[in-house]
Parts: structure tokens; sequence; C-alpha cells
């Protein structure tokens, strides 16, 4: 079994130091998008994983805790070549678009991959997992993997509408989530599902930017029907002078307690 990693170099280098150099397989970029030559990120066979881990690991924990973009992106585990690995992530990067054209979808950052499992269906992970049978990301925890679905893959990845606007979320739902994990508050596996069902309810209100965020967080934090509150409701109500996150940072811990306490009673 091979080893090889996906490294963002737009977010830094990875000098291992005094480990065994990595040997550059190439430029992941997809066919159908030639134009993105030079700023996709790279592919690298880690050769000697004794050396080379943990120079890596240290790498993508000072990147972690430093609160930086994550240069160490994914380290994949496969039988195939690296030529057929190549081509398969290449091919992957570029999805098509409605009515014409093609989409970047960079599933191999950590904060992406770490959502899949959610968003996409069994048989559209398997087809973007290809040859790659175990893909591994660094987190608080240390290593995490994610298997490769044993199921039929699908013919052609392509998300639905829902799909799609869960995808293009992912950001605001990491914003919230770190949000969350600062003030000291859990999160565990469901929390970007929900999160992301809070966003796509906010919408509804016209919230945007900063009250989106803080809507979702509000949400997560003190009930999902929060917004059924009457304070709340009034919160949300167009024409207000001032904005939504505005309006609810005056409220004081003893109304938010209460908005708790009366939100848990709808269903």
């Amino acid at each position: 079994m091979d080893q090889y990693l996906i490294v963002e170099p737009d977010n830094g280098l990875v000098d291992l130091g005094t480990a065994p150099r990595m040997y550059e397989v190439g430029e992941i970029v997809p066919a159908a998008m030639p134009e993105l030559k030079g700023v996709m990120p790279m592919l690298y066979a880690v050769e000697h994983p004794e050396q080379q881990l943990p120079a890596i690991e240290t790498i993508a924990a000072r990147d972690l805790h430093g609160g930086l973009p994550p240069r160490v992106c994914a380290l994949l585990e496969t039988d195939a070549s690296a030529d057929a690995l190549m081509r398969h992530v290449s091919g992957m990067l570029a999805l098509p678009r409605e009515p014409e054209g093609h989409s970047v979808f960079r599933f191999y950052d950590p904060r992406v991959v770490r959502n899949l499992g959610w968003v996409l269906r069994p048989e559209q992970l398997s087809l973007l997992f290809g040859p790659v049978l175990r893909w591994r990301y660094f987190s608080d925890s240390g290593w995490l993997t994610v298997e490769r679905p044993a199921v039929t893959p699908a013919e052609r990845l392509s998300p639905s509408t829902e799909q799609w606007a869960s995808l293009r979320r992912l950001h605001f739902v990491e914003q919230a989530l770190q949000s969350i994990r600062d003030a000291g508050e859990p999160v565990d596996e469901r929390t970007p599902r929900q999160l992301d069902a809070l966003f796509t309810k906010g919408t509804r209100y016209r919230l945007a930017g900063e009250d989106l965020t803080v809507f979702a967080v509000q949400g997560l934090l003190v009930s999902p029907n929060f917004d059924r509150h009457p304070k709340v409701a009034a919160a949300l109500q167009p024409g207000q002078t001032s904005s939504y996150s505005e309006i609810t940072a005056l409220w004081t811990d003893e109304s938010w307690a209460q908005i708790a306490q009366e939100a848990a009673l709808y269903a």
C-alpha cells in the first residue's frame, strides 16, 4: 500500500527538515481547466513514512493550532499507481456546471472533506475516492481516517441543487464552528449538519453576512426553533433600525435563558 500527500503550496512550503524529501509527482491540474496551472495543489509520494510522517504531522499541527489555512491537506493510501491516482484526483477537481463550464471542487481541503459524509451520498463518495482506500486529514485529535464506502460508485458526480448549496455554505459552517469552539461549547459530528440547516433557515429571513452567522450560532446554542419565540421573531422582522446581530447583542444572559426555556416547548 503506497501513501501520497496532497499539499496546498499557496498556504506555505512543506519543509521536512532532516527527513528525506518527498518525491514530487506533480501539480494536480484538471484537464478540463488547464488555465488553473500554477495555482493548484501538489501531489507527493511519501516513500519513507517512518521518517517523513512525523515532520509532516508537526507542520499540520502547527498550522491547525495557529489558526492558519492547512498546507498539509490529505494523506492518501492506495494500491494504484501515481499516474492513475493523479488522473483520478485531477478529474474530480473539475465538476461540470449548468448550462456549461466547470467549477473547482476543492474536496481535498480538510475543511471540506470532513463534511462530505453528510453532504454526499455513499455512492458519490465512493466515486470521489476512486482508487483511494483510506483518506486521512489532520485534526485536533490527530490524523482522522475516512474509509472509501464499500458500495458501487455512482457513474458520475452530479451534486443536486441542495448538495451544491450545502457545499457553498461549508465555509460559513466552518466559521460558525470556530466561533462555537472559541466560546468553549462542545461540538460533535452532528454539529456541522445542524448548522447547515440553520444557515438555510436564516436565508429565508433574508439574513446575510454576520447576521446570518450569528443567527446560526444562536440557533445551535439556544434551540433550533428559537426563531419562533416572539422576541426573536420581532428582531427578524424587516425594516429594523439596527441589524439582527446588533439587536440580539443587547440581550442579557437572563433573556437568552428565558428564550431557551420557552423555545424548548415548540415542536
